[in-house]
């Protein structure tokens, strides 16, 4: 006997009416609570639409600020969705933003087949901070490459049980938590505080993020980071 096959779900004509509804309503509330965090997003929107200035990245930083709003949800839900999956994993990677290197085109991170690596050059860095987090663990931690998904595959060939923490501005994050369940791979991120890359800058900064989620997540998955100096 074949089994009768389930709808996913089923529409009806109302619908969109509620989608219109609760679209609205997820609008204006969210910009209403996170009016503070999101007061500079519209001035540099209108800066970004009149640069005339030939590059590759103009779609990117006209990325209307709804979208913002939107991908901070979806890191937010894709977070908790895997949280589970991403804690029996036997082993974690964290992959690294370039812009939070307190150095900058100065860092001394060293070249791997994986991605560049910290070499723990800047005491005040907070990469040096989170890896030296990490390393208690024997988590790794790799700078990005463009390719998010052939690194992340390249890694897994090595450690097949793998989950990852990307770390990342509020229009990336997100698509890097994608990128990973794409390769098969359950993620947790962080986000990053404030933009400081060329893609939102003239004159490049180092950004920052909250250090202590990063320790928060690793901590939930192997224990409290006292116990991981006994670790191997």
């Amino acid at each position: 006997m074949t089994d009768k096959p389930i709808n996913t779900y089923r529409l009806d004509e109302s619908f969109y009416k509620k989608l219109e509804e609760f679209t609205q309503k997820f609008l204006t509330e969210g910009f209403d609570l996170f009016a503070p965090e999101f007061a500079n997003i519209e001035p540099f929107l209108a800066r970004a639409r009149c640069d005339c200035r030939p590059r590759d990245d103009h779609q990117f930083r006209r990325t209307p600020r709804e979208f913002y709003l939107l991908e901070a949800l979806y890191y937010r839900i894709f977070d908790e969705a895997f949280r589970e999956e991403f804690n029996r994993a036997e082993h974690t990677v964290i992959i690294l933003p370039q812009c939070l290197a307190i150095r900058g085109d100065k860092c001394k991170r060293k070249k791997g087949k994986h991605g560049s690596v910290c070499t723990h050059c800047a005491k005040d860095c907070q990469i040096h901070e989170i890896m030296k987090t990490a390393e208690k663990y024997g988590v790794e931690g790799y700078f990005s490459k463009r390719s998010l998904v052939k690194q992340l595959q390249g890694i897994k060939k090595r450690k097949k049980s793998l989950s990852v923490i990307g770390i990342s501005c509020i229009l990336t994050l997100t698509s890097g938590m994608r990128s990973a369940r794409e390769a098969e791979i359950p993620a947790r991120g962080v986000l990053l505080n404030l933009t400081g890359c060329e893609h939102w800058c003239d004159n490049p900064f180092p950004t920052e993020t909250v250090v202590s989620r990063v320790k928060a997540i690793l901590e939930e998955k192997y224990g409290l980071s006292d116990k991981a100096d006994n670790l191997g």
